[in-house]
């Protein structure tokens, strides 16, 4: 590779390089990493001729996938720039290795990498520095990884809850594995239906009809079902990995009713259509005539074509509602085009992060981090006492056992407030929060899966009439579904569709003070 003798550039001509982890929550983000360059830049007497931005990407990882980095690489190489300003050595990159060879080849063309938060001197001095700042960022990569393994190993083996979201159960005062009443009484209840010969697409429709939903909030689907019917941990048997505790965990059903369950499906499970017709829809559609729910449906029309609809329950059962069946595809094709088209446009994607972040305060409000501390400071007191007790000459057998119990339980603490902060660190920022919608922009609407995900995402409730769609975006807490006795009759006129952004009465704003119903008109 040549080197560039002569930038073409004029002096002291710079970009800008930022780029946060998709595992490291804690960075700062894109917009205050640019910001900080900028500064530094204007003070520094450089000028920006571009701006650089990796979202989401890896410092430690393969660099080829930092698209924005390849891109800056490959700008340096005409003489655009003279110098690059990243934030710290940490943004340019995690792994010593990699990052030696890209400040060579920048060498090569006759550009240098400054740091905007971490001034490094000129000289031998510099060449110390950087590297120290480097090894300690690839250091610090490592480590993580290897501490939140083995924390949650350690976790595993003492049975605690390690992030896995079943259900039936919730997160228990003590770390572990508690009943939650109402999702184990479902859980029973599924494995009973199975059990009698009921198939996992009956009890799936029973299940979407009543509004329960899965454990991540969603629909149930014959998949999702046999997920649960195969989950021997509902017979109390802890299982993370490799490690697994009899009697880990509390069970919500017997031995005898789990085999009973796996020898039924090996006969039922051979019966479960395949390819069958997948209602996107099943448990958010509704009637705007009756509330009743809008099933799956089909027909063989004349000419021997199927089709295949959604019809109102009511109506199927003859109970006196009158409404008119409506085309399956057309009717999930207007709703993927609404939440494409308009909830996710350039216009609305800010306030569904807004919404987003406003819900994620509100579950902080709950976390038990706060009690975990002071507990863990009132058990360091307590050893405390004991050693001053020990150094006053008091000591026995009931001494020392107290004293062992307290240490444990001190470390045992300890371990879990730091898998529970580093939980926390875990949350998104607003930035990030932004870049995942934009993606949703990126799918094909055409694609099953897709689809499926836009619909379980974004989508509370779909009202149907006559001759329009009243749908019910996705910000109520626990998916719970807004009822049709509560539509507005008249929403106000809005760019797009017609919406109403104030619906309250007799809705409680149950995710956050400043989180509103939001209904869209759309007509069909």
């Amino acid at each position: 590779m040549k080197k560039s003798s002569s930038p073409s550039c004029s002096p002291r001509t710079a970009v800008a390089y930022a780029r946060y982890s998709s595992a490291g929550q804690r960075d700062v983000s894109i917009e205050q990493q640019l910001a900080d360059i900028r500064s530094f830049a204007q003070r520094e007497g450089f000028t920006l001729v571009h701006e650089y931005a990796d979202h989401a990407r890896s410092g430690f990882k393969n660099a080829s996938a930092r698209t924005a980095f390849q891109s800056m690489m490959s700008a340096a190489e005409s003489g655009s720039f003279d110098t690059v300003i990243s934030w710290k050595v940490d943004r340019f990159g995690r792994n010593r290795e990699e990052s030696a060879l890209f400040k060579g080849r920048l060498r090569r063309f006759g550009v240098k990498v400054l740091y905007a938060m971490e001034p490094i001197p000129e000289g031998s001095a510099g060449v110390l520095l950087e590297g120290m700042l480097e090894a300690t960022a690839e250091w610090y990569s490592r480590q993580l990884s290897e501490n939140v393994t083995r924390g949650m190993t350690d976790n595993a083996h003492r049975c605690l809850y390690n992030g896995t979201k079943i259900l039936g159960y919730t997160r228990g005062p003590d770390g572990r594995y508690a009943l939650n009443p109402d999702e184990a009484a479902v859980v029973r209840n599924i494995f009973d239906l199975y059990s009698s010969g009921f198939s996992a697409a009956r009890i799936c429709q029973q299940l979407n009809n009543q509004g329960v939903k899965t454990s991540r909030g969603c629909s149930w689907r014959p998949e999702s079902l046999l997920r649960v019917i195969s989950n021997e941990r509902y017979t109390g048997v802890y299982i993370w990995g490799s490690i697994r505790v009899p009697d880990g965990m509390p069970a919500i059903i017997d031995q005898s009713t789990f085999e009973e369950a796996q020898r039924m499906k090996g006969k039922t499970a051979r019966h479960v259509e395949q390819g069958a017709i997948d209602y996107l829809l099943t448990g958010k559609a509704f009637c705007g005539h009756c509330g009743a729910a809008m099933i799956g449906d089909s027909g063989t029309s004349k000419d021997g074509t199927r089709h295949y609809d959604y019809s109102c329950q009511s109506r199927k059962a003859r109970k006196g509602c009158r409404k008119k069946s409506l085309q399956k595809d057309y009717l999930e094709s207007r709703v993927i085009d609404f939440v494409l088209d308009f909830v996710l446009s350039d216009e609305h994607i800010e306030e569904n992060a807004d919404v987003i972040m406003a819900l994620q305060a509100e579950e902080m409000k709950s976390s038990p981090l706060s009690a975990m501390d002071s507990e863990y400071s009132e058990t360091k007191k307590k050893i405390q006492n004991i050693n001053n007790a020990i150094a006053a000459g008091i000591w026995n057998s009931s001494t020392s056992a107290m004293l062992s119990e307290l240490e444990a339980s001190a470390e045992s603490l300890r371990q879990s407030i730091e898998m529970m902060r580093f939980s926390q660190s875990q949350l998104l920022d607003r930035d990030r929060v932004i870049f995942f919608l934009h993606r949703f922009t990126k799918g094909d609407r055409n694609d099953p899966l897709f689809r499926r995900h836009i619909i379980e995402t974004f989508i509370n409730a779909v009202y149907v009439f006559d001759d329009h769609l009243d749908i019910v975006t996705n910000n109520r807490e626990g998916n719970q579904r807004f009822p049709l006795s509560d539509l507005p009759a008249d929403p106000a006129p809005d760019s797009g569709p017609e919406c109403s952004d104030s619906v309250s009465s007799g809705v409680p704003n149950v995710s956050h003070p400043n989180t509103q119903v939001t209904i869209f008109r759309i007509a069909i």
